[in-house]
């Protein structure tokens, strides 16, 4: 048998060639990629639960009265009320409820895919190639984490939806001139500004969006001249908000920029550019590293770095060749993942190494980087109603359908693994199981503030963040949730434990007690407990004797509370409050034996030696 060329046929279904596939065929195959998105995106969310922020954020929405000083506060150098204002929203519609919070980050997502989608089909028409950085966007691991922690959700999501809708709005005007798509524009920057200040790079954004669009046919400095007067509004915009953020911040003592040391800022840009960034952008990696109170950091392996590296010049230098405008949307891809997440992070964040390994810092140039990737593979359509697309050239290169898989499955594979260092088991256990207990919590016994296990909420968060009494009140309505957040004098204390379980609460901290079991002197019915200058704590414990039942009044730094004493007890239980100074007790009775005053912090009697404070 001789050797020769062998034909294969391939017969495509009839329904491929009909009028609805070729008028709706990329629509439909772009919104079967978002229903596989979003059932990643849902599983990963499945697997989530309320962690670090999320709860702070959670807490402030009940303890704090809904006002400027709440809204306009500046968290650890995010000034976002539009995000404070929708957690206030879902937590007076159900408070810790992951499932609803699921619902609007899906929602969030899908609305940045689907403005994304539109973009894309603006600049470069009906091409199936467009499709290349849709996938990109939809499956990249940069979003898993900014898909699955609450707080992150709430600066990045609505953040990418104002920057797809601003350059959308920009791509109008260069097209059309009409002024409403200028006004557009401004409106989303403005949208954005509230969620997350980043968007004040926006601006900056449309104006190399614009020069990389029209400076081959205008030049550059008649690009940036054609719309001087927007450019200057937009100047009018950042500097009004960047002064007010600049005194938000001062008020509610904000983080700061601060610049690392030398090297410090070396191995930072090191493992961020050298090796989180393009690690994430092909796929990887494929196994996570550490975990964190909000998910794992990207794991920098030898290979996959190099692999990395290798695709993504592979890529550039193929675009390049075949395109030489591509070099124009690649370097407006690195610079702004060079400014706005290298550079701006490194100074906010003070250089912390840990930073450069968190996959959250580079999601907000997802779609900066989708549309860089549009422009590299294809020309712009600068003609034609905004309302009609152009079908445009349809060949596809027979190596991106094979790339495109790969790098789905690369994703799938990635994203397995990012869920394992997910919180959500532990994390929802605690919840349900204070959700539990409080439900069967006795009228008479008082519930005192214990701290949020560090594995929840970094210790670097405010003492009052990270107290029961503020984070775990919204379990509970009406009367019970005042008694958390307010605890009052009662004779049997219960306080959360590591599991978030009620168990019986000792206090550990200082004391003033009598010799040998006897009493407290007294001078005219007043004890006078001299604890230790400069102790803080958030509750007292009183061990008394009494032959009936009475009362007494604790005074201090000026504070009076009156406080039970029953003759079947030998302790009572009050807050301490936010005082200095010496403790005064006050007794009516002459039978009154005051044996120990003991100020601290409430901690579960199982981890104190011999069961008392």
């Amino acid at each position: 048998m001789s050797g020769g060329q062998v034909e294969v046929e391939l017969r495509l279904p009839g329904w491929v060639h009909s009028p609805f596939a070729r008028r709706h065929g990329l629509t439909v195959a772009a919104l079967l990629l978002l229903l596989a998105g979003l059932a990643v995106k849902g599983w990963l969310l499945s697997r989530s639960y309320f962690a670090e922020d999320d709860i702070v954020f959670v807490g402030r929405a009940l303890a704090e009265p809904l006002g400027w000083d709440h809204l306009f506060r500046v968290h650890i150098g995010h000034l976002m009320p539009g995000a404070l204002a929708l957690v206030r929203a879902l937590t007076a519609i159900s408070a810790y409820d992951w499932g609803l919070v699921s619902i609007v980050i899906m929602a969030l997502y899908a609305g940045a895919a689907l403005a994304l989608y539109r973009l894309l089909r603006l600049i470069c028409g009906a091409r199936p190639l467009i499709l290349v950085p849709f996938t990109l966007f939809l499956f990249t691991p940069a979003n898993f984490q900014a898909g699955t922690w609450f707080a992150a959700a709430l600066n990045i999501l609505p953040l990418q939806i104002a920057m797809i809708m601003a350059i959308r709005s920009q791509l109008l005007l260069i097209r059309t001139g009409r002024a409403g798509h200028a006004l557009a524009g401004i409106a989303w920057t403005c949208a954005g500004l509230l969620f997350f200040e980043k968007a004040v790079l926006i601006p900056p954004v449309l104006l190399l969006f614009t020069v990389l669009l029209l400076a081959g046919e205008h030049g550059v400095v008649g690009a940036v001249r054609r719309h001087w007067a927007l450019w200057s509004v937009y100047l009018v915009v950042g500097g009004a908000y960047l002064t007010g953020y600049l005194l938000a911040s001062g008020r509610s003592g904000g983080q700061g920029f601060a610049l690392p040391e030398f090297y410090t800022a070396m191995e930072y840009i090191g493992n961020f550019l050298g090796g989180t960034v393009p690690t994430l952008l092909v796929g990887g990696p494929l196994s996570w590293g550490a975990e964190t109170t909000a998910g794992p950091l990207v794991a920098h392996r030898a290979v996959e770095v190099i692999v990395a590296w290798l695709v993504l010049a592979a890529v550039v230098a193929g675009t390049c060749r075949r395109r030489p405008e591509a070099a124009g949307a690649w370097a407006l891809a690195v610079g702004y993942l060079l400014v706005a997440d290298a550079l701006l992070i490194m100074f906010s964040r003070s250089g912390s190494v840990q930073h450069a390994f968190e996959s959250r810092y580079i999601a907000d140039a997802t779609p900066v980087l989708a549309v860089c990737l549009a422009l590299a593979l294809m020309p712009w359509r600068k003609i034609g109603p905004p309302g009609q697309d152009s079908p445009g050239n349809g060949a596809v290169s027979p190596f991106v359908l094979p790339a495109a898989c790969a790098y789905v499955a690369l994703t799938l594979v990635s994203a397995a693994g990012f869920a394992q260092g997910l919180p959500g088991e532990r994390n929802r256990a605690y919840f349900d199981a204070a959700r539990a207990d409080l439900a069967r919590l006795g009228p008479q016994t008082g519930v005192y503030p214990s701290l949020i296990p560090d594995r929840m909420l970094f210790p670097w968060q405010a003492v009052e963040d990270r107290l029961t009494s503020r984070a775990l009140s919204p379990l509970a309505e009406g009367a019970l949730g005042e008694r958390i957040r307010y605890p009052g004098a009662a004779h049997h204390a219960v306080t959360f434990d590591d599991r978030g379980h009620l168990v019986p609460a000792a206090v550990f901290g200082a004391q003033v007690a009598a010799w040998d079991g006897g009493c407290l002197p007294l001078s005219d019915h007043i004890a006078v407990a001299d604890l230790p200058a400069g102790y803080e704590g958030n509750i007292f414990r009183i061990d008394y004797r009494v032959p009936r039942d009475t009362r007494a009044t604790v005074l201090r730094d000026g504070r009076r509370t009156e406080v039970p004493l029953r003759a079947g007890q030998d302790r009572v239980y009050l807050p301490a409050g936010a005082a200095s100074g010496p403790v005064r007790i006050s007794v009516q009775d002459d039978g009154v034996c005051l044996r120990a005053v003991v100020l601290g912090m409430a901690v579960p009697e199982e981890v104190v030696s011999g069961g008392a404070g």
